[in-house]
């Protein structure tokens, strides 16, 4: 056995995945008083959000007219990642995690109120819609890397998979939520009531954050940031098993999760529904990411997780070569529950394994690569899905998108068996 292999499996598994209090509670992880606030308060926090993006896509559409234009909003929000999540996870690694969240989230607040206070006077552009998702993207690239880091800091080693589940149910029951009232409040109180509630929604997280005590380590002085992104990427470079996994996010960020910013296309031009129905259908899908949050939350152990992994984003991507022939509301709903389903089996795994193998002293980077992944690679993924639907339509955009996906996460099923059952340690590789 190789150093590398060797090293394989001593990444911070010294604990057998054995019985342990709270046994088959789904919620066992929320008895931690600090990750049931840092809980709460994102998943307000994530409802304001998704009223915004929601209120913001729409506001683009029905002004503009151009799906090319969502595409560029969503480049604009996103491309901070490519650029700041290997900084942030750095910085994470070395800074005060809750510190850094504070800033971050009070940047995004005052961003949101700016929003609105804009939309308010009629004094918005694209422009100014633009630039305000630019900035908001700088702030949510330094900010992500910290939260994903910080949950292991808040709940006992023997939860961690359950907090990770929980803490993808409250986003996903967000993206349930955040849309639904985003279209109740489109049809009172027009977009400018989102961006205002959006910014209100931050304070609760705000709050938590100056009174939670995170169990960390005291951070010992290490190399510089620069060094310390290398050193983050060879650890991540001399295991197999993290290549594999960071691969799954990007390329859903590139081809399959782009179809959520161009969802009022979807609403407008597929099943031919307004701002409500654009609601709901989002809604769906965040109905069906819920179940699949809490179903990961209620299961102590996932057999053949690798494996799961990437059966789960081939069914993802299957689901939108069948969504790019529907014409009727309900079954594009219906699709959207099986798409949002797949969409968090796929992630909420990938994350926690990548938790879980992540040794406490890398995970900041290794939780940042995931985030670059995701959100860093979106960008890319979002342009190039607004020029397709704007050129060739959104029937083509969605059917294209699942094949080469498909295509992607089978080739892995098929060829790439034996890399988790070598990489992954015995007790979670599954049998």
């Amino acid at each position: 056995m190789g150093p590398d292999r060797q090293d394989a499996t001593r990444l911070n598994f010294s604990e057998p995945s054995g019985a342990f209090p709270g046994r088959g509670l789904m919620f066992r992880s929320l008895r931690h008083r600090d990750f049931a606030l840092f809980w709460g308060g994102n998943f307000l926090s994530n409802v304001g959000t998704w009223m915004q993006n929601v209120a913001l896509g729409w506001l683009i559409l029905v002004t503009t007219g151009s799906p090319f234009l969502l595409g560029v909003n969503g480049f604009l929000g996103s491309i901070p990642s490519l650029f700041f999540s290997l900084p942030g996870g750095a910085i994470a690694d070395r800074l005060n995690r809750r510190k850094l969240l504070i800033y971050t989230q009070t940047s995004m607040m005052l961003l949101a109120l700016g929003l609105a206070i804009l939309t308010h006077a009629n004094w918005i552009t694209i422009r100014a819609i633009l630039c305000i998702s630019f900035l908001t993207g700088f702030a949510t690239a330094l900010n992500h890397p910290a939260y994903q880091s910080m949950v292991p800091d808040l709940v006992d080693r023997k939860d961690l998979l359950n907090a990770v589940a929980l803490n993808s149910a409250q986003f996903n029951m967000s993206r349930a939520l955040g849309p639904t009232l985003a279209g109740l409040t489109l049809g009172t109180l027009g977009a400018v009531g989102c961006f205002y509630l959006n910014s209100l929604s931050f304070l609760p997280l705000i709050i938590t954050l100056l009174v939670i005590a995170p169990r960390r380590p005291p951070v010992a002085p290490g190399p510089s940031v620069w060094k310390a992104m290398l050193d983050g990427l060879t650890h991540v470079y001399r295991h197999r098993l993290f290549l594999v996994l960071l691969s799954v996010p990007s390329v859903l960020a590139l081809l399959v999760l782009p179809f959520v910013v161009l969802m009022p296309v979807i609403a407008r031009d597929m099943v031919g529904v307004g701002a409500a129905g654009l609601g709901y259908l989002m809604a769906g899908a965040g109905l069906g990411a819920v179940v699949a949050a809490l179903t990961l939350a209620a299961l102590e152990e996932v057999e053949q997780k690798c494996r799961l992994i990437m059966l789960a984003a081939a069914a993802f991507s299957s689901t939108l070569i069948v969504l790019s022939r529907v014409h009727n509301f309900w079954v594009a709903f219906s699709l959207l529950v099986i798409a949002g389903f797949t969409m968090v089996g796929t992630l909420a795994l990938t994350n926690s394994t990548l938790q879980l193998l992540s040794p406490p002293e890398f995970r900041g980077r290794i939780m940042s690569m995931y985030t670059l992944s995701l959100m860093g690679l979106a960008p890319f993924g979002n342009l190039l899905a607004g020029a397709v639907a704007q050129g060739f339509g959104i029937r083509v955009l969605l059917a294209g998108a699942g094949s080469v996906g498909l295509l992607y996460f089978v080739s892995l099923v098929v060829f790439l068996p034996r890399v988790c059952g070598e990489d992954l340690p015995a007790h979670l590789a599954g049998s």
